[in-house]
């Protein structure tokens, strides 16, 4: 099979570079990044090609819930799993995220270290129950 394709969104050059390089090299993803939300909804219409979006909660301009509920609006853009990697804490998020369609959530400070298996395993959850 091959890999998932994944789009992940973020502003901080670091944690990307991390991010999608752990993806990559230790589970096998295949990982664009785009620094912003309106990056995001461009590469998503231009592309049917991903099985989902990571998208951090905070972004330049928008937050990664106002990102997931604009994709779940656009008919432009494929329907996908969307994961939201957050520093902040979950329990406030909860209900405003799974009203904008958000599939999973991953918070940084518990997964954005080491090899990342818990991150990565939400990611293949939400795309295999997705679909």
């Amino acid at each position: 099979m091959s890999p998932y394709r994944v789009l992940f969104v973020d502003d901080s050059d670091f944690l990307t570079e991390h991010v999608s390089r752990t993806l990559q090299s230790e589970h096998g993803f295949d990982v664009e990044t785009v620094a912003t939300a309106a990056d995001a909804r461009s590469t998503l219409a231009d592309s049917a090609s991903f099985d989902c979006v990571i998208s951090s909660y905070e972004l330049l301009e928008e937050n990664g819930l106002e990102l997931a509920a604009s994709l779940h609006d656009e008919a432009t853009v494929p329907d996908l799993p969307f994961v939201l990697f957050t520093g902040n804490p979950l329990e406030p998020l909860v209900d405003e995220a799974l009203e904008a369609g958000v599939s999973a959530f991953v918070s940084k400070s518990d997964h954005a270290t080491g090899e990342m298996n818990v991150f990565a395993n939400r990611i293949r959850l939400a795309i295999e129950a997705h679909g």
